[in-house]
């Protein structure tokens, strides 16, 4: 007889969005160094030196001090300085690498495979920086990696994540919290400062794609954020509990939240049998999943999560099991689909 649960094989892309989505963030030298990873590997070939790899590291570092100042919950940094007074025009471009390579790779390096306590079980890339030509040298598992064509949502989840983050350290969450709203028009996040003014974060579909492993919420079938070529299979916003809940008074809950957001693929999406219908209990329970995984990695939303859907486990399972009631008891008919395998 098959036991109820079963193993699963991770891949390669779900042992990289474990790094990007739940490694430590202390400063964001992690994601600028997975946007590098990903430009040298164009090159093709496997060992990198530290100078070639410094060029695009601290070029995305760089964009994103424009963007927010705040790169690190460190006070203080004389690699991050180096590169505030690059914007200005008073660093050469020549010392921005320089600098780059004796401050900029310090801990990121060691620390980039680091999930939990403990590396993850394949590396792609090892350390050579303490030989003769330092550098790093790409893996076959790095390599296969960046040739498939799931590479370029890797890379739009890491710039998500990356905003997410910063955008936390600016309002200095979970000290001060601040909303992160969802705009349905341009599907994106924006948050709003204490002032009531207005930030863009990121585009949603990215934040939430990672979680779900680059999967339709409802079916399991892969989708795409950047192969757009066959329809079915392009992930889009939904929201979990319809809208027609909120226009018909029937709930009160803010429904353009985070929490109540997931990716799904065209044709789940726009099933003609789901609008309007109550969502069946058993995505409810993955919903809750969901949830709880952004909190427990602390993801950037979870501040917004917590506000909205309760400060404990058990209070945020009620939370959704009032939504669901109200979903059913006004809308009755249920909607579910075949996943897939």
């Amino acid at each position: 007889m098959d036991p109820i649960f079963k193993q699963i094989k991770l891949k390669e892309t779900d042992y990289f969005r474990a790094i990007v989505l739940y490694g430590r963030n202390v400063a964001s030298y992690k994601f600028a160094l997975a946007e590098a990873l990903f430009e040298v590997s164009e090159k093709g070939e496997n060992f990198i030196p530290l100078e070639d790899l410094a060029i695009p590291f601290s070029a995305s570092i760089c964009r994103h001090l424009l963007m927010e100042d705040k790169q690190s919950i460190s006070k203080t940094s004389k690699f991050l300085d180096t590169l505030r007074e690059f914007n200005k025009g008073n660093v050469k471009n020549d010392q921005k690498i320089e600098s780059t390579m004796r401050m900029g790779f310090t801990n990121v390096i060691d620390a980039f495979h680091v999930v939990g306590n403990q590396d993850v079980p394949i590396r792609f890339f090892h350390d050579e920086r303490k030989k003769s030509s330092p550098g790093i040298r790409l893996t076959d598992d790095f390599l296969k990696l960046s040739s498939e064509i799931d590479s370029k949502d890797l890379i739009k989840e890491n710039e998500s994540r990356w905003r997410l983050v910063e955008t936390a350290w600016a309002y200095n969450l979970p000290q001060r919290l601040v909303t992160v709203n969802y705009d349905e028009n341009l599907n994106s996040f924006y948050a709003i400062d204490n002032d009531y003014r207005r930030h863009n974060v990121t585009s949603a579909a990215p934040a939430l794609n990672g979680y779900q492993r680059g999967k339709c919420f409802y079916c399991n079938k892969s989708i795409s954020l950047e192969n757009w070529t066959q329809l079915l299979n392009r992930g889009e916003v939904d929201h979990f509990f319809p809208h027609v809940l909120k226009r018909n008074g029937q709930i009160t809950e803010d429904l353009d939240q985070a929490w109540n957001l997931v990716l799904a693929c065209n044709e789940c999406n726009g099933a003609s049998e789901k609008r309007d219908l109550c969502p069946d209990i058993s995505y409810v329970y993955d919903l809750h999943r969901r949830n709880e995984n952004w909190i427990r990695s602390h993801h950037p939303l979870r501040e917004s999560i917590i506000a909205r859907t309760g400060n404990n486990e058990v209070i945020r399972r009620n939370f959704l099991q009032s939504c669901y009631n109200i979903a059913k008891t006004s809308l009755v008919q249920t909607w579910k689909t075949e996943k897939s395998k």
